[in-house]
């Protein structure tokens, strides 16, 4: 398995094989201080798995780290299990979208953040974004 592409969106959801990204492709959450809590995001990914990994449980694991790559704890995990079907030339990769949500994120710093994404202890990916406080104008 591969991820051929990934990305952060506001909102995401899969439905017949297709994803719904709503507000994705941003690197950076502003907030007025920290901590900031993000209410919430998705993590989107588009997978690409072999015709020798269908019919197997494949796990991911989607952890949140900071820019020392350390866990801050959120992580969503979960198995992913791909069937043949007759529409599959032999030997064509299977594409699958993925959308993980993920609601009232704690940010304790303004710096960079990634979310690492990974199968069997090996990483697939990485979402790289920063968390940038922006003050309040006065009035």
């Amino acid at each position: 398995m591969r991820i051929t592409s990934a990305m952060l969106a506001d909102s995401a959801q899969v439905h017949s094989g297709k994803l719904f990204i709503l507000g994705g492709g941003f690197d950076t959450i502003r907030t007025r201080s920290v901590p900031a809590v993000h209410k919430a995001l998705a993590v989107v990914m588009v997978a690409e798995v072999t015709p020798g990994e269908r019919e197997t449980d494949l796990s991911i694991e989607v952890t949140l780290l900071d820019e020392d790559m350390q866990s801050l704890g959120p992580r969503a995990s979960g198995t992913l299990r791909v069937g043949d079907t007759p529409t599959h030339r032999p030997g064509q990769a299977s594409i699958i979208p993925l959308a993980i949500p993920f609601f009232d994120l704690r940010f304790p710093a303004e710096q960079g953040y990634v979310f690492r994404v990974s199968h069997q202890d090996e990483e697939l990916t990485r979402i790289p974004f920063s968390v940038l406080v922006v003050p309040q104008p006065p009035t």
